[in-house]
């Protein structure tokens, strides 16, 4: 079995831990328990802390990227990696493969030239938004489309080879973001959210948005936060699967994937605490009737062929 998980927040979960990636207790994802899965890759958004204005945050999240990547050159079956070629090569070495995101990009701070900056650290995917409105434009908790310079940084990342992610858009970014890849045909991607069809937080995602994105070649990531879920009690594995059968139902099979959110949490579905249970998820699937090529398709298959296909 293997894995490829479009979104945790490991790099800032790892700099505070100031310790080690390969057996950390304070992380919800580290190289030991990743060892349940034959073949891995995580991308790692690097999420700028809603405390920090912009240009602080732009300065934490490119410490988080070095710690990450000196974490990650300390551990021999490690490896960063910042194309589709890398990562199948690194893949079948048996060795653990990173990938770079950044969340919030109002750490430009309406400076373009930072994306070219982004890029050049490897980064592949930006989360546009987070909360409230910023130079970029409004996140989920708002009305608010892009800003003038929110679309002119969607055009920029585009032209960089990064990958925009409406995980925490409002109704209105998402769109306007989904009208520019669309004219540069280009996808974009949801790498964290679930369904507002079956959990109406307005973080999820609804399925005129869930058609859009799939529409425009890209992928929605399964969030496993309790909240997105289900709207009340905690939230079970039933859960999560249900999601994945609305998705897969509106999307298509080839359009869904893993974004667990591991390590920007700090609460889980019921039997879930970490990367070493994900399993359990595969378990859920055999029992609701899910096919081994639809598991597969959502855990390893779908993932490598978008970052195959448009990480070049």
């Amino acid at each position: 079995m293997k894995l490829i998980d479009f979104h945790c927040d490991t790099p800032a979960a790892l700099f505070r831990s100031k310790g080690t990636l390969r057996v950390n207790p304070k992380l919800q994802v580290d190289i030991e328990r990743t060892t349940v899965f034959d073949g891995y890759c995580q991308i790692a958004a690097c999420f700028c802390p809603s405390a920090l204005n912009n240009e602080a945050g732009f300065a934490i999240v490119k410490q988080y990227a070095a710690y990450l990547q000196s974490a990650i050159a300390a551990e021999p079956d490690a490896m960063l990696i910042s194309s589709g070629n890398e990562m199948t090569a690194t893949m079948e070495s048996g060795k653990r493969a990173f990938l770079l995101a950044t969340e919030d990009l109002r750490i430009l701070n309406g400076d373009l030239s930072r994306v070219k900056h982004l890029r050049e650290l490897g980064v592949r995917f930006a989360t546009l938004v987070w909360r409230g409105v910023s130079c970029i434009g409004g996140a989920h908790n708002t009305d608010e489309g892009l800003s003038a310079f929110g679309r002119e940084a969607v055009t920029a990342l585009l032209e960089s080879g990064i990958v925009p992610d409406v995980s925490h858009a409002s109704r209105e970014t998402l769109r306007q973001t989904a009208e520019i890849c669309h004219a540069h045909k280009k996808p974009f991607v949801a790498t964290h959210s679930c369904a507002f069809a079956l959990c109406s937080h307005r973080r999820n995602l609804t399925d005129e948005e869930i058609r859009l994105i799939a529409e425009s070649g890209g992928v929605i990531g399964v969030n496993l936060y309790p909240p997105f879920l289900r709207a009340d009690a905690p939230a079970t594995l039933s859960d999560i699967t249900a999601h994945v059968r609305h998705l897969f139902r509106v999307a298509g099979t080839d359009a869904i994937v893993m974004g667990t959110d591991l390590d920007g949490v700090d609460l889980l579905p019921e039997g879930i605490k970490d990367v070493a249970d994900l399993p359990q998820i595969v378990d859920a699937m055999q029992k609701a009737g899910f096919t081994t090529k639809e598991i597969d398709r959502l855990f390893y298959q779908n993932g490598l062929q978008f970052i195959k296909n448009h990480l070049n």
